[in-house]
């Protein structure tokens, strides 16, 4: 059995490990989920990435990094080679480490696995609807139309298409006016009927 160290959890919701030689460390996935991991205290930031591409089954880790938000409230990717509690200690503002894409390719083609256009996918989506990916309006409503096909396959002409309304497929901002959110989605709904 392996070893476990005992955790204490504190009034301020940071968790302590009683072995001086360990740390917990929470990492928020491109789902919006978190996985926690024990790690020495020496253990580099690549340490951490490995471990969360194990728990994802994630083997091409090179397009990936760790961030965290620094004292400043400015996004800061983990450096890899350095001790990763050293940084969080000097720099963060709490240890909660968040996992993204770091390194676009130019195609998805060069993407060798599934999982990891999955999360090529999931960073995508995330940048659209917080507004941090700009483009053409025609250009959201083919990136809608892809999602809608990731999410729930090839059109079905039997199914209708009133479930998009309540899936988010546009940045925040856009949901204010009703007429207009209805004519977009109408224009998804065509083009994911064009999709195979």
């Amino acid at each position: 059995m392996p070893f476990i160290p005992k955790l204490k959890l504190r009034r301020t919701k940071r968790y302590n490990v009683l072995n001086k030689n360990c740390f917990l460390s929470r990492i928020r996935l491109l789902n919006n989920s978190e996985i926690e991991c024990t790690l020495n205290v020496d253990s580099t930031g690549l340490e951490c990435l490995e471990a969360v591409a194990l728990r994802l089954e994630l083997c091409e880790t090179r397009y990936f990094g760790l961030w965290f938000l620094g004292k400043s409230h400015q996004a800061r990717w983990v450096e890899l080679e350095k001790s990763l509690k050293k940084q969080l200690d000097k720099f963060s503002i709490e240890p909660l480490l968040y996992f993204g894409v770091m390194f676009y390719v130019p195609s998805v083609s060069c993407l060798n696995q599934s999982i990891t256009r999955y999360q090529y996918y999931l960073q995508l989506r995330k940048d659209v609807l917080e507004g941090r990916l700009r483009c053409a309006v025609d250009q959201y409503i083919r990136l809608a139309a892809l999602a809608v096909q990731a999410e729930f396959k090839d059109y079905n002409p039997f199914e209708t298409h009133d479930f998009l309304g309540e899936y988010m497929l546009f940045p925040a901002g856009w949901s204010q006016d009703k007429a207009l959110l209805e004519d977009l989605l109408h224009k998804v709904a065509l083009e994911h009927n064009a999709l195979r």
